[in-house]
C-alpha cells in the first residue's frame, strides 16, 4: 500500500512539474513578415524551461538546435541564403512555433532622436515631410518591412517589448520612420532586396543613453557619472519595487483610446477632496516643475472661478491654448470635450460648454492631461487660457495662474503606472536622486537596444545630436563609443555605422549646434566604416525638424549602396582635410570634391578667419584648385584659423562639389569649446 501511495504521489508530482513547465517563447523581434539577413549565420534566441532541447527548422532547408541554460535562455545560428522568400521557420520545444512571411533581405537598425522618429505623416500641420503625400500614396510594397521598439528607458537591461513587424503600406505610414523609409526605399529600388528597418528612436534623447556604461567608462568625463549611477542601484530598486505594486496599463493603449479608466475619474467631481494636492502656475511645461522632474503620465489639474450672474444659462467657450500631449476636460464634473490621439501637441484646445452647465456662482474646471513623452503640459500663452459666452470675448475671465494638480498615473517602460490620488500616493513614493529617463546614461541602452540584440543587422542608420547641444567635446568622445557599442551588442566588430549630421536650425542665442556638426565631422576619422550624410542644405529655422526627410534618407542610402551594394556614386559632400598659412592667406584642402568645388550663388559666402588672439571677421574666399580654398581678409594680416557656416543657421550654404552635395561646416581650432 505504501509502494502505491508513493507511486502515485510520485506520478502526481511529475505530472504537476510537467504542467510548470514553460513554453517556448520568442522575443518581439522575432515573428510574422520579419525579415532576416541574407547570407549570414542569424541568431534566433528566446526563453524556455532550463535544460529543455529546442529545434529550428527553415523552410529554405536548414536546422539547428540548443538547449535552454539555467536561466531559461536559449540561441541558435541558422544560416540563410542570398535574398528571397517568403519562407517560414518553426521553433519546436515543449510547444511550437511557426513564424509566417518571413523574407530574406537585408536589416538595418534606424535609431536616433526627434528626426529620426518623425514619420512619413509628419507631426502635425508645423512639422511636415516635404513630398510625404506623394510618397504615402505609393506606398504598398511588401519587400519593405519594418517594426518599431516603443520609446522608453530602463535602468534594467530588458529582454523584450510590446511590437510587430509589419509590411510597408498607407495603413501604417503614421508608423515608419521617414527618413528610414526613404533610405530603404532607395536602396530596395536600386537592388531589388527586401529590406527589414528596426525603428529605435527617442525624441531629445541624449546620446549617452544609448550607450551601455562599460562603454562609457572609456570616457574620462564619465567616470565620475558612471559611479554615481551605479552608487543608485539599491534606490531604484526600491523604487521599482513601489511601483511594480501598482495597477498597470500600456502606453499604447492609452494613447490609442483603447484604455479610458485610469481609476481617477472622480477627480472631475464636486466632491473630490483636493485638499492635499499640489499647486502649479499654468500655463507651464509640467517636468519644469519642481518636485516633477521628467514626469509622464496622467495629472490632473483643478480651479474654482466665480460666474457672473448673466452668464447664467449661457453657451461658453473655454480656451486652453495648447497641451502636450491629450486631454479630457470637465465642467462641473461633466466632460465637455477631449483630445485624443497621437501628435496632438500642437492642437489649440477650444472647447464649448453647454449653458446647462452655466449658474451664477463658483464653476469647477477639472482638466486631466496624459503627457505620453518629454515635455508636457498646457504650455501656450497666458493671455490663451479664458472663457467667454460666446459672443462676448471682451469680457472674458482669465483662467492662467494657480491651479491645484494631482498625478495619477506614471509612465514608466512602456506602460502607466497607477496611484490612488485618495491615498496621496505620487506625493508620498520613494524618492531617489536620478531620474530614468532617456538623458540618463545607458537606460535608452537598456530598454530599447538590448531587447534587440544580438539580431542580425547589416549596419546602422543613426541621426540624433540635437540632445547634446551644449556639449560638443563630450559627444565628439561618446559617437565613436555608441558605434563601438552597438557592433559589440550585434557581435559584429566591422558593422556599418552611417549617421546625418543635424541640419541648421535658429537655436535661438548663446546655443552652439555648429560645434555639434563639428563632433560629427571629426567623429567620421575615430570611425571605422562609417559615412556621415550632411545636411547643410535641409534645414530650417522655424523647426528643429525639417522637412527633408527623403533627401536625408537618400543620402544615408547613398553610403550604402556605393560601400554595400556596389553602386559606386559620390557618398558626401567636401569635407575639410587641412590648412596651411602663407602670410596673410589661408589654404584650405577638402576631401570628397568629386570633380572638383563649385559654389552656389555669386561667390563663396560664410567663411570667417581669425587674428592672432582669436577674434573673427568676415572673410573672402576663392576656389583656386579642384580641391582647395583660399580665405583672408584685409582686417587679418596674421591669420591663425579659419571656420565655415560657424552658426546654428544657414538658409543656403555656398559651398558645394561637383556631384551637388554640400559641405560640411567647419572650424579649423583643434579644441571644441563646450
Amino acid at each position: 500500500m505504501k509502494k502505491k501511495v508513493f507511486w502515485l504521489l510520485t506520478l502526481l508530482l511529475s505530472l504537476t512539474a510537467y504542467k510548470t513547465k514553460a513554453d517556448v517563447s520568442l522575443p518581439h523581434i522575432f515573428g510574422d513578415n520579419m525579415v532576416l539577413q541574407q547570407n549570414s549565420k542569424c541568431p534566433i534566441f528566446g526563453f524556455a524551461t532550463a535544460g529543455e532541447k529546442i529545434e529550428i527548422t527553415a523552410s529554405w532547408g536548414r536546422t539547428a538546435t540548443a538547449t535552454a541554460n539555467s536561466l531559461g535562455r536559449w540561441i541558435v545560428h541558422i544560416q540563410t541564403p542570398e535574398y528571397g522568400g517568403p519562407y517560414t521557420v518553426e521553433i519546436q520545444g515543449n510547444n511550437k512555433i511557426v513564424i509566417q512571411n518571413v523574407l530574406i533581405g537585408e536589416v538595418w537598425l534606424a535609431a536616433g532622436g526627434e528626426n529620426m522618429a518623425m514619420p512619413l505623416t509628419g507631426h502635425g500641420l508645423q512639422d511636415t515631410v516635404l513630398g510625404g503625400y506623394k510618397i504615402i500614396q505609393s506606398l504598398g510594397n511588401e519587400d519593405i518591412r519594418f517594426i518599431n521598439v516603443p520609446e522608453r528607458e530602463s535602468f534594467y537591461q530588458e529582454t523584450d517589448f510590446e511590437g510587430s513587424w509589419a509590411q510597408v503600406d498607407k495603413s501604417n505610414a503614421s508608423k515608419i520612420s521617414a527618413v528610414a523609409y526613404c533610405f530603404a526605399h532607395k536602396i530596395h529600388a536600386e537592388t531589388g532586396i527586401p529590406i527589414g528597418i528596426i525603428s529605435a528612436c527617442s525624441v531629445e534623447s541624449a546620446c549617452e543613453s544609448w550607450v551601455s556604461k562599460d562603454f562609457l567608462k572609456k570616457i574620462p568625463e564619465f567616470h565620475h557619472r558612471v559611479a554615481q549611477y551605479e552608487m543608485l542601484v539599491p534606490l531604484r530598486d526600491s523604487y521599482h519595487a513601489w511601483i511594480a505594486m501598482h495597477k498597470k496599463i500600456l502606453i499604447s493603449d492609452l494613447v490609442a483610446g483603447k484604455v479610458t479608466d485610469l481609476n481617477d475619474e472622480d477627480c472631475s467631481k464636486l466632491f473630490c477632496d483636493d485638499s492635499k494636492w499640489g499647486v502649479m502656475r499654468l500655463p507651464c511645461y509640467i517636468d519644469e516643475e519642481p518636485g516633477l522632474k521628467n514626469f509622464d503620465g496622467a495629472i490632473w489639474f483643478r480651479r474654482w472661478i466665480e460666474i457672473p450672474k448673466e452668464w447664467s444659462g449661457k453657451k461658453l467657450i473655454l480656451r486652453l491654448g495648447y497641451i502636450d500631449d491629450m486631454d479630457e476636460v470637465f465642467v462641473n464634473g461633466v466632460k465637455v470635450g477631449e483630445t485624443w490621439g497621437e501628435y496632438k501637441w500642437t492642437v489649440n484646445r477650444i472647447y464649448t460648454v453647454d449653458g446647462s452647465l452655466v449658474k451664477s456662482g463658483e464653476m469647477l474646471l477639472a482638466i486631466r492631461i496624459v503627457d505620453s513623452n518629454f515635455k508636457g503640459g498646457i504650455y501656450g500663452r497666458a493671455s490663451e487660457m479664458k472663457i467667454y459666452p460666446e459672443d462676448d470675448e471682451e469680457n472674458a475671465i482669465y483662467i492662467a495662474g494657480n491651479w491645484k494638480y494631482m498625478p495619477t498615473g506614471e509612465y514608466y517602460n512602456g506602460y502607466v503606472y497607477l496611484y490612488d490620488h485618495k491615498n496621496n500616493d505620487f506625493f508620498s513614493r520613494p524618492k531617489i536622486d536620478i531620474n530614468t529617463d532617456n538623458k540618463t546614461i545607458e537606460c535608452v541602452y537598456n530598454a530599447m537596444i538590448n531587447p534587440i540584440a544580438p539580431y542580425k543587422i547589416a549596419g546602422t542608420i543613426w541621426y540624433q545630436g540635437e540632445g547634446n547641444i551644449g556639449k560638443a567635446g563630450e559627444y565628439m568622445k561618446i559617437l565613436p563609443q555608441l558605434a563601438h557599442c552597438l557592433r559589440d551588442a550585434f557581435k559584429a566588430s566591422d558593422m556599418k555605422f552611417y549617421y546625418a549630421q543635424i541640419a541648421p536650425y535658429d537655436y535661438g542665442k548663446d546655443v552652439y549646434s555648429a560645434e555639434i556638426r563639428e563632433a560629427q565631422r571629426r567623429a567620421l576619422s575615430a570611425i571605422s566604416n562609417s559615412g556621415m550624410a550632411c545636411l547643410m542644405d535641409l534645414g530650417r529655422k522655424e523647426s528643429i525638424r525639417p522637412a527633408y526627410k527623403k533627401e536625408a534618407g537618400e543620402r544615408l542610402a547613398a553610403l550604402a549602396l556605393n560601400d554595400l551594394y556596389h553602386k559606386q556614386r559620390v557618398t558626401m559632400g567636401p569635407i575639410y582635410n587641412n590648412m596651411s598659412i602663407a602670410k596673410d592667406t589661408v589654404t584650405i584642402t577638402f576631401n570628397n570634391v568629386a570633380s572638383g568645388l563649385m559654389v552656389r550663388g555669386a561667390k563663396l559666402m560664410d567663411f570667417e578667419i581669425s587674428d592672432l588672439k582669436g577674434v573673427y571677421y568676415q572673410a573672402e574666399a576663392e576656389i583656386v584648385d579642384k580641391n582647395k580654398i583660399i580665405v583672408y581678409s584685409p582686417k587679418v594680416q596674421t591669420p591663425k584659423n579659419v571656420r565655415y557656416c560657424w552658426k546654428n543657421y544657414y538658409k543656403e550654404p555656398s559651398l558645394y562639389n561637383s556631384a551637388g552635395l554640400p559641405a560640411s561646416s567647419f572650424t579649423t581650432e583643434k579644441r571644441l569649446l563646450h
